[in-house]
């Protein structure tokens, strides 16, 4: 069970954030395939976007964790890489 802040929480944007950073890490460690691990990431930002958090500021923060970790899975923010 994830317990996700609303967007109007009165918590700093930081903690709000820290969620993403924090589920992908966790995701990370757990999804074995890219297939499973692009779902969770997926069901995220679905939850997030549910409590109203901005989608732009979700995507440009996954892009930013993908970047970070590009070995992963062969996935690049961008697509797949070779």
């Amino acid at each position: 069970m994830i317990c996700i802040p609303h967007v109007h929480s009165n918590i700093s944007v930081t903690a709000k954030l820290g969620v993403i950073n924090s589920q992908f890490y966790r995701f990370l460690r757990i999804c074995t395939s890219k297939a499973f691990f692009g779902s969770q990431m997926v069901s995220l930002s679905v939850l997030l976007k549910s409590k109203d958090h901005p989608l732009k500021i979700l995507l440009k923060r996954t892009r930013g964790l993908l970047n970070k970790v590009q070995c992963l899975f062969g996935i690049s923010a961008f697509g797949y890489s070779k």
